[in-house]
């Protein structure tokens, strides 16, 4: 498996497999820009709910709506089959972002993988500078009309916080009894169909609690709310190679799993293999 993909300096079409989750495809984003300023054109299947997201906030991006189904083909079969519906049919030609999928697993390298989290390794393997993570900013084209209608619709104090209580995929309930009740109380809702709409909200808060989510990204990535209080809770089904490496200056919050749930990491789930991009890169290094 090639750890890099090769951004030529041929203009072509460019498939991106990274259907969910928003975080996901939130971290992405920089990688995909650094490609789209080489002068390629971006074709990125996504699930439809995302759509609303991402059409306006990031247009220089073809996106392409991927339906839900209970079978999961629209993790790589669907968005395999609407890239080819472009043209776009050669592996060659398609950048893989997922760190790990269970009907593909030799699409990881488990020694590249076990070198560092998820996000790095999105980085690595398309070879973009981790550090490119944190210009998101250059990515997206906020819709400040839109921001500010959902600021004037909940923001009533001039002191508030902003809290998360529910991701896509676990929920928590937190004990707020010792907030100050001078501060205003904003729990991030389904106010909106397109996450970017909180930006301005975020960005003004006192305290921020978030969940390893695509908010908890967007704060880190922009750098929004940079005197606040903010805590991070993680997910309590990943381990540490499946959060992602946070710059601001975040509390990190208790997580407690389950009883008699025993979690893996994804390195656990991938087949060793006799020769990989790690392997390889030492070998060369070694030969020097």
């Amino acid at each position: 498996m090639e750890i890099t993909f090769n951004m030529d300096t041929e203009k072509k079409k460019i498939g991106v497999i990274q259907s969910r989750g928003a975080g996901d495809i939130v971290i992405a984003l920089p990688i995909m820009w650094e490609y789209h300023n080489n002068g390629h054109e971006i074709y990125w299947p996504v699930c439809e709910q995302f759509i609303p997201s991402f059409r306006d906030t990031a247009p220089w991006v073809n996106w392409i709506p991927v339906p839900l189904d209970t079978v999961g083909y629209f993790f790589l079969q669907t968005p395999l089959e609407l890239l080819a519906k472009q043209g776009i049919t050669n592996w060659d030609d398609i950048l893989y972002l997922y760190q790990y999928l269970s009907s593909v697993p030799e699409k990881t390298d488990p020694d590249l993988f076990a070198m560092m989290k998820f996000d790095q390794y999105k980085y690595a393997i398309t070879g973009i500078p981790f550090k490119k993570k944190w210009e998101l900013d250059k990515c997206i084209t906020r819709n400040h009309d839109r921001e500010q209608t959902l600021y004037k619709s909940v923001v009533t104090q001039s002191r508030y916080m902003v809290y998360q209580q529910r991701a896509s995929d676990v929920s928590y309930d937190y004990d707020l009894s010792e907030i100050d009740p001078a501060i205003q109380r904003i729990e991030i809702t389904e106010l909106t169909d397109n996450i970017f709409d909180w930006i301005s909200i975020i960005d003004g808060a006192e305290i921020l609690i978030l969940i390893d989510s695509v908010f908890a990204n967007l704060v880190d990535q922009l750098n929004l709310a940079p005197t606040a209080d903010k805590y991070f809770k993680r997910k309590w089904d990943r381990k540490v190679d499946g959060n992602p490496v946070l710059l601001q200056d975040w509390s990190y919050l208790p997580t407690e799993m389950p009883a008699g749930v025993q979690i893996k990491s994804v390195i656990d789930h991938l087949p060793q293999k006799k020769s990989n991009t790690a392997q390889q890169l030492m070998s060369g290094i070694g030969n020097k």
